[in-house]
């Protein structure tokens, strides 16, 4: 890829290939220079005939200004050179004798041969990198320009005379000459830093078709589950193109890996029984299927084949016990399954008769907070304005936006748990 030395080298190749474009037959002793405008030597009515290239702008290239990214990996190692993608823009203007019009054939010859040949060709930029200043016997021009993956092209600016009168007018107390303006596409310059090593060959070469199903979760049945200590818990969960040979994920409040079941024999395609692995939390937890290519390549590796999408089902908290605390007015509460850190917890208690004319009264008593994995917490009954009353109530603990659920006697009433506040 070029370096530093590609814009030099476009600008001497184009006057190289410009000078080859004017026949001497057309002006008599023409020569192409690359001065500024406002050069003393372009001014005044001794002016040589001839054209002059002055590069007078260099603008980033837009299709490939991000193409070199990334250019290093997360460890800062280099991964490939960065480049710069820029485009050149041209004053070309004519100058000569206006009584014999040398201006307008000298533009007429630079106008047709940029028009038919716009591309710098690469032999011609080659001869340009190989060229020698006679005073320092240095190669001003050995950009490796020639080996650019993408030719430069030039293609003409439309000024308005508007326009062209602002580009001259950068140059104070000079005169405006006829004059053609073109960008020059794309001139990509990469850094010199040491090119990155090439990966480790493969040592082994696997190629394998695996069919796999894209599996949908519809439904989770139940969708609120009760845990039961003695187990196993199963959910069902249905679908379409669902595997029994996937791997079963869940997700749980409180923990970021995913945790994993088992998918239940007899299960089919459009409904799996899964067991609940242990560890889960009360609250909203997912499940979700993987399937994984059967055998591992490169050795140590699952490669996933496809994922379905992440299902909710609640798990419902379970109420131990409740007893009384230390010091009086605290109640201790003992939770199953054990809640996750941070998950919020309260104790909401539902009076079963109360004083007139007030009635029953209720109340969610929250827990402190817990940075770890617990299933006891405390409770306290008296806060700031006053006190929770004496009496018996219904308990229901509720973890997140999970609550434990309350038993029903033979004539449909609620009748436990039960709470004693004295």
């Amino acid at each position: 890829m070029s370096n530093v030395l590609a814009i030099a080298t476009v600008t001497e190749t184009l006057r190289n290939v410009l000078a080859k474009a004017l026949p001497p037959s057309l002006v008599s002793g023409a020569q192409v220079t690359t001065l500024r405008p406002d050069d003393a030597s372009l001014q005044g009515p001794g002016t040589t005939a001839g054209v002059n290239i002055f590069l007078y702008q260099a603008t980033p290239n837009t299709a490939w200004r991000n193409a070199d990214l990334p250019t290093r990996n997360s460890d800062g190692s280099l991964v490939q050179r960065p480049q710069a993608a820029l485009d050149l823009h041209y004053l070309i203007s004519f100058y000569g004798s206006d009584i014999v019009l040398e201006q307008q054939r000298l533009l007429g010859a630079v106008a047709r041969h940029l028009h038919a040949a716009p591309v710098l060709e690469r032999g011609a930029v080659g001869k340009t990198e190989t060229q020698v200043d006679l005073a320092s016997g240095k190669q001003f021009y050995n950009s490796n320009l020639s080996g650019q993956i993408d030719v430069v092209r030039f293609t003409p600016i439309n000024f308005s005379l508007e326009e062209m009168s602002k580009l001259w007018s950068v140059f104070l107390k000079t005169d405006y000459v006829l004059s053609l303006a073109y960008v020059a596409t794309v001139v990509l310059i990469e850094t010199d830093d040491p090119p990155p090593a090439d990966a480790l060959p493969v040592l082994k070469r696997r190629i394998q078709a695996v069919p796999f199903s894209l599996a949908s979760i519809d439904a989770v049945n139940p969708q609120a589950v009760v845990l039961s200590a003695a187990g196993p818990n199963i959910i069902t969960v249905q679908g379409e193109g669902l595997a029994a040979d996937s791997i079963v994920s869940f997700t749980t409040p409180g923990i970021t890996d995913p945790i994993l079941g088992t998918i239940n024999p007899g299960s089919t395609g459009a409904s799996l029984s899964v067991t609940l692995p242990a560890g889960l939390h009360p609250g909203v937890n997912t499940v979700q299927l993987t399937q994984t290519a059967p055998v591992a390549s490169p050795p140590g590796s699952s490669p996933i084949l496809s994922q379905s999408n992440a299902a909710a089902f609640v798990i419902l908290p379970s109420i131990v016990s409740v007893t009384p605390g230390s010091p009086p007015g605290e109640l201790i509460a003992v939770v199953s399954p054990a809640v996750g850190p941070e998950q919020q917890v309260y104790l909401v208690l539902n009076q079963l008769a109360g004083s007139p004319p007030s009635g029953p009264q209720a109340f969610a008593l929250p827990a402190g907070p817990h940075e770890t994995e617990t299933g006891t917490f405390s409770f306290t009954t008296v806060f700031p304005n006053g006190s929770v009353p004496p009496g018996s109530y219904l308990a229901r603990v509720r973890v997140d936006a999970a609550e434990s659920r309350l038993t029903v006697n033979a004539s449909g009433t609620f009748n436990g748990p039960l709470v004693e506040v004295t």
